[in-house]
């Protein structure tokens, strides 16, 4: 209910409980109807008058309508419930995967898929839709109690011995579900990671012909995920049948018993069939309610990783974003991708990637940063925009700690949303055609955009794929220009180009007027390096002008 309550408030929660009530109140008092029209049958016969009976009969009928009405409002405001709670949920869970994304963290896409995917079918299924059947359940029986006692409360004493066995099952159960449902979990998201990976590595896979060694390895781990799926269900199976069992035995006893008491003259004919209804009105739905809490219990590990925040390493909070306006700078900065220990500001035994760096980079100026592979010009790239924090020292932002600089990126693979150009460009955003139009001459996408069958609104497929190297560079670009960015963080971006493409994209860029540009690359031919205000060399993790 924790998570119905938060994400659905408790106006909403309170309304479907009083209509769920009346529904049940209205079900469970077919009992009493049933034992009144049996009791009046019965006197009829004996007098030969039939009108309490036809009066009876006509009040069913309507009382019929109304139970009918009432499910009708019930389940709606269930399945109400039920969408603005997923809706929530589902909100909330990608939010998290942005603010992670946007804190630096490292997102498995396999674990994003699992969670957004088949974890929320779970949640809805046998968390949210669970816990209202709960509540359901829970009225039936206690409504059901309630009612024994007016008939007999020696039967409503066994009926209540009888109902409590059932619901002790799911205690048998709970622990082995729970473990279950997290193998599932974790299997399914190495499934999804190997689906990912075998779409993604096609052209590897065909290229070194190991086609029957991933199909190999995908069938194993499908093999394993259904056989994890089948023993939490054989285990939910057993729970559901041993509470079966319980269930139709107790309800055997309770009618042997009232058949005794109206042998002995404690009840009527009526109250017979009052019982036999009522009996299993309270045993069925706490058959039901041990099947229902043993689902919930199974879905407790989903919920532990919805609220358990993921972090790692080395990663930003949430801080302060600032535009630069007069430089970014490097302020005695080391880092190491091992842990830190703030309290003492000193690095652990982990390998140190930066060494003690100090640069000031000056707003408007272009800088080039070059080194070996694997040197760290990728990580002082992801210090300087923020999304790694120091180890120790600062990065300063007009000499300001404690803040990140409001920067773009422009990566070797830049990544397009499968829309349009249009979209991919704006993300969104409320622009003119002019605005849209100056971005489009400045990154030199003016001439590629007329020559495509739609201008902007023409979709980019897949990753961008309609798109060459080049071009996809160009649309990184026009998104920071169209964006006001005065700093961009350039990452080994034409590293893949072609050396025309490269060049030309290289020349967009320190054509930029008024913005910052720093970018890292493992070579600068002579002519570009002269066209930078500084070229700086990262060496043995330490950073120094050449």
């Amino acid at each position: 209910m924790r998570y119905i309550r938060k994400h659905i408030g408790t106006r909403g929660l309170a309304c479907f409980c009083v209509v769920d009530f009346l529904f049940c109140l209205s079900s469970m008092g077919i009992a009493l109807l049933l034992s009144a029209l049996l009791d009046a049958a019965t006197a009829a016969v004996a007098v030969g008058d039939v009108s309490p009976v036809v009066r009876l009969a006509l009040t069913s009928c309507l009382y019929a309508l109304v139970l009918g009405a009432l499910r009708l409002a019930s389940d709606a405001l269930r399945a109400l419930i039920v969408r603005d709670a997923m809706v929530n949920i589902r909100e909330g869970a990608a939010r998290g995967m942005i603010a992670g994304a946007s804190c630096g963290r490292v997102c498995d896409s396999a674990e994003q898929l699992t969670v957004l995917g088949q974890n929320m079918d779970v949640l809805e299924n046998d968390c949210i839709t669970g816990s209202l059947g709960i509540l359901e359940s829970v009225f039936q029986i206690t409504i059901g109690c309630i009612m024994l006692v007016l008939i007999n409360p020696l039967v409503a004493l066994i009926s209540l011995a009888g109902m409590a066995l059932p619901t002790l099952v799911p205690q048998l159960f709970g622990k082995r579900l729970s473990c279950q449902q997290q193998q599932v979990v974790e299997d399914a998201k190495s499934y999804n990671g190997r689906v990912r990976d075998t779409a993604q590595g096609g052209e590897v896979i065909r290229s070194f012909h190991v086609e029957q060694h991933v199909l190999d390895k995908l069938s194993g781990m499908i093999g394993r995920y259904q056989r994890h799926k089948a023993d939490l269900n054989m285990t939910m199976a057993c729970a559901r049948s041993l509470a079966s069992v319980v269930g139709i035995a107790m309800q055997f006893c309770i009618m042997g018993m009232t058949g005794v008491f109206a042998i002995w003259g404690y009840v009527t004919i009526g109250s017979i069939v009052a019982v036999t209804q009522l009996s299993g009105s309270v045993i069925s739905p706490a058959t039901e309610l041990s099947d229902k809490i043993s689902k919930l219990k199974s879905t407790y590990p989903i919920l532990d990783r919805l609220d358990k925040p993921s972090d790692t390493p080395g990663a930003r909070q949430e801080i302060a974003v600032c535009e630069p306006r007069r430089s970014i700078e490097l302020d005695d900065v080391s880092f190491s991708y091992g842990d830190t220990d703030p309290a003492e500001g000193r690095l652990s035994n982990a390998p140190t990637t930066l060494r003690n760096c100090s640069k000031r980079f000056d707003a408007g100026k272009k800088y080039a940063i070059v080194g070996k592979s694997g040197c760290g010009k990728s990580t002082l790239l992801e210090l300087l925009g923020g999304s790694l924090r120091p180890s120790s020292g600062h990065v300063l932002v007009d000499g300001r700690a404690g803040c990140v600089p409001d920067a773009a990126w422009v990566h070797q693979n830049v990544f397009l949303f499968d829309d349009t150009l249009r979209e991919n460009i704006g993300l969104g955003g409320t622009f003119t055609d002019e605005q849209i139009g100056s971005a489009l001459r400045l990154a030199g996408l003016d001439e590629v955009i007329a020559a495509l069958p739609d201008g902007l609104d023409t979709p980019v497929g897949e990753g961008g794929g309609r798109l060459s190297g080049g071009e996809r560079q160009r649309v990184a670009i026009a998104r920071a220009l169209l964006y006001g960015k005065t700093t961009l963080l350039v990452d080994e971006a034409t590293s893949a180009l072609d050396k025309e493409t490269a060049a030309r994209v290289e020349d967009t860029l320190l054509a930029l007027d008024g913005v910052t540009l720093i970018a890292v690359t493992h070579q600068l031919d002579a002519e570009h390096a002269a066209r930078y205000d500084e070229v700086l060399e990262m060496k043995d993790g330490r950073l120094a002008a050449m």
